[in-house]
């Protein structure tokens, strides 16, 4: 650890008069020893992956209207003579965190005035807790549990929040573990054969048996002296029916038509999750991707507006995929109209992405997936063409195309739902229902259709 990094940084926060969020948090008094175990154990857990955490003891914050949960300044400070006995009672709650959770206590000084920081790094042997013996701690009044910072506030995780820590510290994903009642004979050979004449050197290809080759993309539970048991990614990518191991592991699209005596209409994709991609994008291109090319009065050259970019549809009915939670009981579903197409997963984000940074920003470096093992079989087919970037290019196309931005709808926290909607675009509309006469229709083509 860099002691003088550290130090300096942490003054740099105070000088900046940084907000408490995820990785800081402000205490007058090493004495609020409740509130600086819970946060210990929340920045333990590191909900958000920060890279490190911090706690100042001797800095008031500011809660008046016009600032919330900033450094007071010039800050309270510690005693010189109290620091020792400050970090004596900090050292006390180590054995009230289960497992361990390692941290620094840190003596800083910020413009002549004394502070500690206790420091903590990201944790492996997790998720971490409040261990049952501070129901019989006097000094501190605090509910045993696991504890999770989010956004600024430490508390005790849900349910849901519990697995995610669960899954993350165990490394867990359904689709790598063995599938219960699949075996090798439910998967077909010749869409694994596909698989590989599409991504690898089709002379080897033909020289492996069915084993040999599922061997090769490890498709089979390697604890297996038979052979035989398959994970759950193999029957997403290689079943001919999925769904009949993995329930809902289909999408379902729900489509208005637009205005037609029948309101609703419905429409199943099943099959190899791969198939199911191509299946969806073909079939939203051929029925309801339009191109108008229009000529403006006076001017010579025509110009191309699609209702909804090609580009977009491909890339987030991608992301839906290979981002979907295939446990959790419920299909991706599409919604289409002639205003927008709603693209609908039933689980979040893993953290420490939230949804409002699928809003925000435009490259996710730093994601994980649900299905690691799906995408980068996705990869190498060529569906998605760089890990983090397929939100960016459909933001980027629907820019181009002159229509409103994507976006994220943003629920209750509470919510298991990452939902994105693809706005028509507003010119289109307009002169599809002739409201500018001023625009003439010349033609109607439609996008390219995907081959595979």
């Amino acid at each position: 650890m860099d002691y003088e990094r550290i130090k300096r940084d942490a003054n740099d926060i105070l000088a900046g008069l940084s907000c408490e969020c995820s990785y800081i948090e402000y205490k007058a008094s090493a004495s609020q020893l409740a509130k600086i175990l819970k946060t210990i154990c929340a920045y333990g857990n590191n909900y958000y992956d920060n890279d490190i955490q911090y706690i100042f003891l001797g800095v008031e914050e500011v809660n008046d209207e016009n600032n919330k949960a900033i450094p007071k300044l010039p800050i309270l400070g510690i005693e010189e003579g109290n620091l020792e006995k400050c970090k004596n009672e900090i050292n006390s709650l180590r054995p009230l965190l289960y497992p361990n959770v390692a941290f620094e206590i840190i003596m800083n000084r910020f413009k002549s005035k004394n502070y500690l920081l206790i420091v903590v790094q990201r944790q492996t042997g997790g998720p971490f807790m409040v261990s049952e013996r501070v129901e019989g701690n006097k000094r501190i009044n605090l509910k045993p549990g696991r504890y999770v910072r989010i956004e600024s506030d430490t508390r005790l995780a849900r349910v849901d929040e519990e697995y995610d820590l669960l899954r993350k510290f165990a490394n867990f994903h359904f689709s790598s573990l063995t599938n219960a009642d699949a075996v090798i004979d439910d998967l077909n050979v010749d869409l694994i054969r596909e698989y590989f004449s599409q991504t690898s050197d089709r002379e080897i290809m033909d020289s492996l048996d069915k084993t040999q080759m599922a061997k090769l993309l490890g498709l089979l539970d390697r604890n297996d002296p038979n052979e035989k048991k398959i994970r759950n990614f193999a029957v997403l990518m290689f079943a001919d029916r999925p769904e009949k191991f993995i329930r809902y592991s289909y999408v379902e699209m729900i489509v208005d038509m637009f205005g037609t005596k029948r309101k609703m209409e419905s429409k199943c994709f099943k099959g190899p999750i791969w198939k199911q991609y191509y299946a969806i994008v073909n079939y939203i291109n051929d029925n309801y991707l339009n191109t108008i090319v229009v000529r403006e009065e006076g001017e010579a050259n025509n110009r191309k507006i699609v209702n909804f970019p090609y580009v977009a549809v491909e890339e987030l009915v991608a992301n839906a995929i290979v981002h979907n939670n295939y446990e959790n009981g419920k299909p991706i579903q599409i919604y289409v109209s002639d205003k927008q197409i709603n693209i609908v997963n039933y689980n979040r984000p893993l953290p420490p992405l939230k949804v409002q940074d699928l809003n925000e920003r435009t490259f996710f470096n730093e994601r994980d997936t649900e299905n690691p093992e799906i995408r980068d079989m996705f990869k190498d087919l060529g569906i998605i063409e760089s890990f983090g970037t397929g939100i960016g290019e459909a933001k980027r196309a629907l820019e181009e195309n002159g229509s409103p931005s994507l976006f994220y709808k943003i629920f209750e926290i509470t919510d298991n739902i990452t939902s994105v909607v693809i706005p028509v675009n507003e010119e289109y509309m307009e002169i599809k229902n002739d409201a500018n006469p001023k625009k003439k229709q010349e033609l109607r083509v439609k996008p390219k259709k995907l081959s595979k």
